[in-house]
């Protein structure tokens, strides 16, 4: 089974509830971690919290922004996320002109297809194994230190000189949960808090080197 070597991060937006619990069952099953949304706005929260691996999302998430909006928001923003679309049809240019436009290596999935057994083992392969969005070098440089998707956007917002209380306000989140995220990061940097070393300049001294580096 794939999953036996990597658990991944899967994060389903579909406005169904159905069809997202029995997705999110399957996921989990095979020894991954999932989590659901409804709305792009929910999956955008999610992205910040749950730094989903791949996002596979619905097309028609009713009212508001679709899940086009969502795939084109994510491939700017978080490049190393692989994408995927749910569809009803084996060819999805073909009865949804939207597709077109999406990029070139999000991948489709049919909705008939779901319950095929190794339906999900074939679709991660295809995300992490085969897909060439990502080209990783067979060594990682021996000083890499890896975030995720999130402490790297926070370590983003320190750089830029933004306060605790600032970015809680930008991320929409309490000044708690700001801090406990930031020592977090700097547990992630190997920093450790002494009489001569300034956390947050050392923080930011990182950021700006070529050590760092997003899961």
């Amino acid at each position: 089974m794939l999953t036996a070597t990597k658990s991944y991060k899967v994060l389903i937006v579909e406005d169904e509830l159905f069809t997202q619990k029995l997705i999110c069952e399957i996921i989990t099953s095979l020894g991954n971690k999932c989590e659901a949304a409804s709305s792009v706005s929910e999956a955008l929260s999610l992205v910040k919290t749950f730094s989903p691996e791949l996002i596979i999302t619905d097309l028609d998430l009713g009212p508001g922004p679709t899940g086009i909006d969502l795939i084109n928001k994510v491939d700017k923003d978080f490049p190393k996320i692989r994408l995927a679309v749910l569809t009803a049809h084996t060819s999805p240019n073909l009865v949804d002109i939207r597709i077109k436009g999406l990029p070139s290596h999000v991948q489709y999935i049919v909705k008939a297809d779901l319950h095929a057994s190794n339906s999900f083992e074939n679709i991660l392969k295809n995300a992490f194994e085969l897909n060439p969005k990502i080209k990783t070098s067979a060594s990682k440089p021996i000083d890499a230190i890896y975030l995720s998707n999130t402490q790297a956007e926070l370590l983003k917002l320190i750089a830029q000189g933004l306060s605790n209380q600032a970015i809680a306000d930008k991320r929409g989140t309490t000044l708690r949960a700001v801090e406990a995220l930031i020592n977090r990061t700097y547990q992630a940097l190997k920093l450790n808090e002494n009489d001569s070393m300034n956390l947050r300049v050392e923080a930011v001294k990182l950021w700006k080197s070529s050590k760092i580096h997003v899961k």
